[in-house]
């Protein structure tokens, strides 16, 4: 164990996490910026094989490229810091195979995304339309399944048994819409020393999961305000609202999508269809340049909605001390920055900085 001061320990630990984070968005616009360059003489190479097949032949071998050049940052950041700084349980083979998952699984439903925006591109009208309302549908969609067919490749969950736990928490879901059946142990420890805790699901998969690696932290009152606080996203309808936000940016992106495909583009079928193929690096380099864009602005509105949820778990618990103090020590399980810059905080924090999340249950009054 390291002798530095926890704060100390977790500046650097933040510091080093956030230059692998700037040199992998640097690395993945030179990435994409050789691709565009590339992309006419492979998708001209590959046509021969007709249009579907070509297609989905560029798409694999740049996404395999992809992954392969830029695994090194995966492994830096996703196992060697994280046993640098002691958060990591896995060994590097578990490691191994679960990014192995992680990139089969993105790598098949962007090739389904991929066949079906170009399919639509080619043969309907107002393609740009159609895809942007399928899009918004395969999120809906996604959004429900993540916690029962997603989260389960990855992660084992059960339900949580500890009776006065769940009493505790019964009390405080009346009136809410939220059965505590509906709260899981999600199994961490496996995997990481880190605290984490989420609202996931749609309708009947709607859960609340708490990571073990909490529930063996922290005591019953402060599990109540983390519970506390994943109502407070329900109560608050905050899927709903970013939904609404995220089909509001969407329109955006598909606006860009369609102007990436149909500038300077034209001639017979076969000619437009490797036009377009020879795009899909650009669509690419596009899409992350309005992500890098967008982010502040729903970082700033994740903040927002983190701030409402921790108010609430305030008000309905009325124990700000235990608030304080779970948070801590999340801080500390986490190795969380107490007071990180604010260009960092603008650019890569969903979540309000610990210190303000503290502050904020110190300055809160108890209803007398």
């Amino acid at each position: 164990m390291s002798s530095e001061k926890p704060s100390s320990r977790a500046r650097e630990y933040q510091r080093e996490q956030l230059t692998l984070e700037l040199f992998e968005e640097i690395a993945t616009l030179l990435f994409l910026t050789i691709w565009v360059w590339i992309a006419p003489y492979l998708a001209e190479a590959l046509f021969r094989f007709g249009s579907y097949s070509s297609l989905i032949l560029f798409a694999t071998i740049m996404y395999l490229s992809y992954q392969i050049g830029l695994f090194a940052f995966d492994y830096m950041g996703g196992y060697r810091l994280e046993h640098k700084y002691d958060l990591s349980t896995e060994t590097f083979g578990g490691w191994l195979w679960r990014h192995t998952k992680s990139i089969t699984l993105s790598g098949l439903l962007l090739g389904v995304m991929i066949v079906i925006l170009y399919s639509a591109m080619w043969h309907l009208s107002y393609w740009y339309v159609w895809c942007w309302a399928g899009w918004v549908l395969f999120s809906i969609v996604l959004a429900q399944v993540f916690p029962v067919l997603i989260l389960p490749i990855f992660y084992q969950t059960k339900k949580l048994e500890n009776e006065a736990l769940l009493q505790r928490f019964q009390i405080l879901s009346e009136g809410t819409g939220i059965d505590v059946e509906g709260v899981y142990n999600l199994e961490l420890s496996k995997t990481t020393r880190k605290g984490n805790a989420m609202l996931a699901g749609l309708g009947r998969t709607r859960r609340v999961l708490l990571g073990d690696t909490l529930l063996d932290r922290l005591d019953e009152q402060q599990l109540e305000v983390i519970y506390a606080h994943e109502l407070g996203h329900h109560i608050h309808r905050h899927f709903r609202k970013s939904l609404i936000l995220y089909a509001i940016s969407s329109i955006a992106l598909f606006g860009l999508i369609y102007l990436v495909f149909t500038k300077n583009i034209s001639g017979a079928k076969p000619e437009m269809h490797l036009q377009t193929i020879t795009r899909l690096p650009l669509m690419c380099l596009t899409l992350s340049l309005f992500t890098f864009l967008w982010r502040p602005v729903s970082n700033a509105v994740s903040r927002y909605f983190e701030r409402q949820s921790d108010r609430y778990a305030l008000e309905r618990t009325q124990q700000p001390e235990k608030f304080a103090s779970a948070f801590e020590v999340l801080a500390e399980q986490n190795l969380a920055d107490p007071n990180p810059a604010r260009w960092v905080v603008w650019l890569y924090h969903d979540h309000p900085p610990i210190h303000e999340r503290i502050a904020l249950a110190k300055s809160f009054k108890k209803v007398s």
